[in-house]
């Protein structure tokens, strides 16, 4: 099966070059259809006529997603708990940057990113709970987020801790009360989630919200201030609309959803193909972002492209995917990427070692394996 491979990046390159030869999706040989096409890639994930199952990454048991009225309350809940924060002041960079580097000073990819997110949505997640509850975000964090859906170590040994934190959260979780003033973070969010959900289903859904805030957000500002310091952004002259700019174009060509699947709900046709009911769709959001049809010179690095996009580009831009299934992290990721990533750029020069050009496919696409190394701009360079 494809996920018994350490990256699937030479699979994804493959599926790409067989795209560019045809007109329409075609079939891998595992029979998952494939599909490389901005407008047929909307159709599946606005889906109208209802052709494909209701379902979410991170609003979900197992592979069942909880009802669309649940999800959509879930995510106002997520936004009300976001105001509640001012994390842009009370995030202590320097504190976090210390703590996730190694003992040498390097930020090691694949990790330090999703690291450093953890400690900027502390509040978000589990606000002021004790010490069980944030040692088992940060264990989950650790053996799951990072070792498997990042880097893929899962597959040399035995994966006994997420069943561990799980139910440890569950246990937990059937100890707290129901805050009666709203809810504080994430924690609060699963506990108020209506229907007969046992304390082992909330805990599955603060494991899939933590995945969603902490593990896209964090490999996504690896790619930021990677590209940022390989391109000269790492000065203190760099403004905040730069930043945008290249937090855009960074989502464009490494998007940390590198692909999106749905799953059939009846017999249909799809840009002149015939899907089956039960068929799995797979849209490459890499392939997509990537299309000379729509992007001038698409392999380059050209953050001034958002300047003035054609609506042909914001139509093929999907990094948090289209229609009700659309990743919750997409407002505030973007919000706290761009934050992040000003303020390590502008207080920071960077220096990048690769150990190899190619990223790393798992379930993100994450940056190849090094590190980058960061010096405080007032300090000189070593």
């Amino acid at each position: 099966m494809l996920l018994d491979r350490k990256s699937l990046w030479p699979q994804l390159r493959r599926w790409e070059e067989q795209a560019a030869g045809r007109d329409g999706p075609f079939r891998l040989r595992f029979g998952t259809l494939f599909v490389a096409d901005a407008d047929a890639a909307r159709d599946v994930l606005v889906d109208p006529a209802g052709d494909y199952l209701s379902q979410s990454g991170f609003f979900r048991l197992g592979r069942e997603s909880l009802s669309q009225a649940v999800r959509s309350e879930a995510s106002r809940e997520l936004l009300r708990v976001l105001a509640r924060h001012d994390l842009a002041s009370s995030f202590d960079l320097d504190s976090a940057l210390g703590e996730v580097s190694d003992g040498r000073g390097r930020l090691r990819h694949q990790r330090w990113g999703v690291e450093l997110v953890r400690r900027y949505f502390a509040p978000v997640i589990a606000h002021r709970r004790h010490t069980e509850i944030n040692a088992l975000v940060d264990a989950y964090v650790t053996s799951s987020v990072v070792t498997d859906d990042i880097v893929g170590h899962v597959l040399r040994r035995s994966h006994r801790t997420v069943p561990a934190v799980r139910a440890g959260l569950a246990e937990q979780l059937g100890r707290l009360p129901l805050r009666e003033s709203g809810a504080q973070d994430l924690v609060d969010v699963v506990l108020g989630l209506p229907g007969e959900l046992s304390t082992a289903d909330r805990a599955q859904l603060l494991q899939r919200l933590v995945l969603s805030t902490v593990g896209f957000t964090g490999v996504t500002l690896e790619w930021v201030v990677m590209l940022g310091i390989r391109h000269g952004y790492d000065t203190p002259a760099v403004g905040q609309e730069q930043v945008h700019q290249l937090v855009k174009e960074a989502l464009r060509l490494y998007p940390t959803a590198w692909r999106l699947i749905r799953v059939a709900a009846a017999d249909h046709d799809l840009a002149g193909c015939r899907v089956r009911e039960g068929e799995h769709v797979l849209i490459g959001t890499h392939a997509i972002h990537r299309s000379a049809a729509v992007w001038d010179e698409p392999l380059d690095f050209r953050p001034s492209r958002w300047e003035q996009p054609t609506d042909d580009q914001r139509r093929s831009y999907l990094p948090f995917g289209k229609g009700e299934g659309m990743c919750p992290a997409n407002g505030f990721a973007v919000k706290a990427l761009e934050h992040l990533g000003h303020l390590i750029l502008h207080g920071h020069r960077g220096h990048v070692r690769l150990r190899t050009r190619k990223p790393h496919v798992r379930t993100l696409l994450a940056p190849p394996a090094g590190w980058t190394r960061l010096t405080p701009a007032a300090a000189p360079d070593r």
